[in-house]
């Protein structure tokens, strides 16, 4: 067959017409670049980098792709795992934690570290935070403190600093805390030694310019009632008996005070007057043992005494005065130093006095106590008196 408009034998035209092998191979090329750029926008996110191959073939750069998409296979497996485990996180009070990962930086949401609730704190009013919340009060409430839910006349300060319960009446506070005193002046009453004759003696107790004498011996008991009106001695239980009942009528409460005489002692003692040049001259050092049988109970020595020598005790005779806001308010007294009284269902006994601070002592089942009564502030206008 001869080539259509043309001579010429049929293997001639068939070489005319068949594709080079040259443009063959660039086809492939071609298709094969267009294939490995697909995969890797398909299995690469974000820009496309270009591997470069030397001197590699096709297949090459197929593995090459498929390592890189088991790669991120695998990051996306860690990724979705670590997620798992932050979901299911829960975090201490106070705590915060960061976890970092390939892909992954997980951060709170506040930068500040969260303070826990410090329950032994003390707020302004003086008070710990978790005893007002052990009993449903507002920490955060400044007029908690002075509140009296409970209605036992001492308020929330005062129960928390006696560790009692404010909202239970039968726990108060010891009932005492809450005296004051109102005592005036101490007075005094000095007593005195100034005579004695075979083995008796001469007790002086005077107040002022008022004064009254006992002569006794040892072993004998007495009993002196003092007061600003004057002083009156007793050497009978029953005339002391009978004359303070009838004080007592008369609206006047005069403190006793039982008096023994404990010993007497003569005692002559020889000393260099340096006044008299050295020269050696006898003093009467003679000694009285006085000892009260009320709440003041120490003994006490009483030395003889000259006009030269005046020798003397002091007894703090002048009347003591209480005072409580327990049910609505109330003055307690008068008293004096020794006296006991009650209150609230205890017994008192007045031991002393320091300007206007009164010392008590109470006894009870753990023992005797003493403590002191602080003077009040300012004493209610409407305060009764019994």
């Amino acid at each position: 067959m001869e080539k259509p408009g043309g001579g010429g034998s049929r293997e001639a035209w068939e070489n005319a017409v068949r594709p080079s092998p040259w443009l063959l191979a660039g086809i492939g090329v071609v298709l094969l670049a267009g294939i490995l750029f697909g995969l890797a926008g398909f299995f690469q996110p974000g820009n496309v980098e270009f591997a470069e191959v030397q001197g590699g073939s096709g297949k090459q750069v197929l593995g090459e792709a498929k390592k890189k998409s088991e790669t991120i296979v695998r990051k996306q497996a860690l990724l979705d795992r670590n997620m798992k485990l932050v979901e299911g996180l829960q975090l201490s009070e106070g705590e915060h934690r960061v976890f970092v990962s390939a892909t992954l930086v997980y951060l709170p949401q506040s930068p500040e570290p969260v303070q826990p609730l410090d329950r032994k704190m003390i707020t302004d009013d003086g008070m710990e935070i978790g005893w007002k919340m052990r009993y449903g009060f507002d920490p955060a409430d400044p007029a908690i403190c002075e509140q009296d839910p409970d209605g036992d006349g001492f308020s929330n300060l005062e129960e928390f600093l006696a560790k009692t319960d404010p909202l239970r009446k039968e726990d108060s506070p010891a009932k005492e805390s809450k005296l004051k005193s109102r005592s005036g002046e101490p007075l005094g009453m000095t007593l005195s030694f100034p005579e004695k004759s075979g083995g008796t003696f001469t007790i002086r107790f005077q107040i002022g310019s008022k004064r009254k004498e006992f002569k006794g011996k040892p072993g004998d008991l007495f009993w002196v009632m003092a007061g600003p009106g004057g002083i009156e001695i007793f050497a009978e239980e029953g005339k002391m008996a009978a004359f303070r009942a009838k004080a007592k009528e008369a609206g006047q409460n005069h403190h006793v005070i039982p008096v023994r005489v404990v010993s007497y002692q003569e005692k002559i003692e020889k000393i260099k007057d340096a006044k008299a040049g050295g020269v050696e001259v006898e003093i009467d050092n003679s000694e009285v043992c006085l000892q009260r049988a009320d709440a003041c109970k120490e003994p006490q020595k009483l030395v003889f005494s000259t006009t030269q020598r005046p020798q003397s005790l002091s007894w703090d005779v002048g009347e003591i005065r209480l005072y409580t806001p327990i049910g609505g308010g109330k003055e307690i007294g008068p008293f004096r130093v020794g006296e006991t009284f009650s209150f609230e269902g205890k017994e008192f006994s007045i031991v002393g006095r320091d300007g206007k601070k009164i010392e008590l002592t109470s006894a009870g089942e753990a023992g005797q106590k003493t403590f002191w009564v602080p003077p009040e502030i300012s004493a209610p206008l409407d305060a009764s008196k019994p």
